[in-house]
């Protein structure tokens, strides 16, 4: 009997796993869709840019214990019990998209769906730059009134002003440029001008950023990096410069080799931020003899040396290989190069800071080579001024 028992139950368990095509293959698939279940009523879909609005009514039932909401029969997005609504964000463009919400009840039964087709339109991104004066002849300083003039004839480029950030849709600006380069500008991003410290300005921008948009901060508005949450407080850009400048026989360039003492051995690292696509389309050379390939930005003539970025040295190097790699770890950043002539890892100039949960990408670039308008005459390598600030606007999309 025991005999004829064991051959039964094993019997059964073959028989059983073939019912379920294969007992090492078998997902449980969850409960089907019942259609006595009460369903929601008046799906209804709003397009602005590229984000969709779903609205609907729940109905009058016991037992609800969510809501799914599903795009084309993706993966759908849970929302609490009484949800009514839903936003979302960066929806593909340019086809129709079908919109179905179900509603969730005790024991994992699922309503049957009500759906509704919306089509976001192609909308090509943009790029704005955000003004601190009415119109670009109003710039005070000729860096600005250069920089914002190249911009203008960028595809796609828009002026805005602070208080039109708060309406800006992310995924149609995806990045907003914010230039400042004055002589005889105090130290601190509170003493920034044009409204850029205003707690509302702060405010939208942060919202902004929160919201997926991207930010580049170039010369003195790296020192937003701490209003906007890039780097804490104690982590302001230190090395500042406001003055009028002078002239000089060499080559500014910034190096996007960092330490370079450090490439054949050491107890300190070496990093080529070289393949970073911000350097795309540029051409690396030695005008100054350094031994090493960098950019150059601006040639012999009038500079001002307005530097705004960090001392890594001050932080120092932590837990970490070397004051680059701390700065890197306890900001979550990127370090894209440094003064041209800097072999080791003392200051970070041009730096990428990643996005996390609450706020986008940003790129600072506060190098002094970084100078849109030499004032003794043209810069012969104006070319790499622009197309180095294409680069970080295209890659910041």
């Amino acid at each position: 009997m025991k005999r004829f028992a064991i051959y039964f139950m094993a019997a059964f368990t073959v028989i059983l796993c073939g019912l379920l095509t294969s007992c090492s293959d078998y997902e449980p698939k969850g409960y089907p869709d019942v259609p006595e279940l009460a369903k929601a009523t008046g799906l209804q879909a709003d397009v602005a840019g590229r984000t969709v609005t779903l609205s609907w009514e729940l109905p009058a039932r016991e037992g609800i214990t969510g809501v799914r909401v599903s795009c084309d029969n993706g993966a759908p997005t849970i929302l609490p019990a009484d949800a009514t609504s839903c936003v979302l964000k960066g929806q593909p463009m340019d086809r129709d998209l079908v919109y179905t919400v179900k509603i969730d009840y005790d024991g994992g039964y699922v309503s049957e769906g009500i759906s509704i087709i919306a089509r976001v339109p192609y909308v090509a991104s943009k790029m704005a730059y955000l003004m601190t004066a009415p119109s670009v002849a109003d710039l005070p300083d000729d860096d600005e009134r250069a920089a914002a003039t190249w911009f203008s004839a960028q595809e796609n480029a828009e002026f805005i002003q602070p208080s039109q950030i708060s309406s800006l849709d992310p995924d149609i600006y995806s990045v907003i440029w914010i230039e400042i380069d004055r002589v005889g500008l105090p130290f601190g991003w509170e003493n920034l001008p044009g409204g850029l410290a205003d707690d509302s300005t702060i405010a939208a921008l942060r919202e902004y950023s929160a919201n997926g948009g991207s930010i580049y901060l170039a010369n003195m508005a790296t020192q937003l990096t701490v209003p906007l949450g890039m780097v804490p407080e104690n982590m302001a850009p230190t090395i500042f410069g406001n003055g009028q400048g002078g002239s000089g026989t060499d080559v500014w360039v910034i190096n996007p080799y960092l330490g370079v003492d450090f490439k054949d051995g050491g107890d300190q690292g070496y990093y080529d931020r070289t393949a970073h696509a911000i350097y795309k389309g540029l051409t690396l050379e030695d005008p100054n003899n350094y031994g090493y390939l960098t950019l150059p930005l601006i040639g012999p003539g009038q500079r001002e040396d307005h530097n705004c970025m960090w001392d890594c040295n001050i932080y120092g190097k932590g837990s970490q290989r070397d004051v680059i790699a701390n700065f890197e770890q306890t900001t979550n950043s990127l370090v894209l190069a440094t003064w041209g002539h800097v072999r080791d890892h003392c200051v970070a100039g041009l730096v990428e800071f990643y996005a996390n949960d609450t706020h986008g990408r940003c790129i600072a670039n506060g190098l002094a080579a970084y100078e849109w308008n030499q004032n003794s005459g043209q810069n012969p390598y104006q070319h790499n001024v622009e197309q180095l600030t294409l680069n970080i606007l295209n890659y910041l999309k």
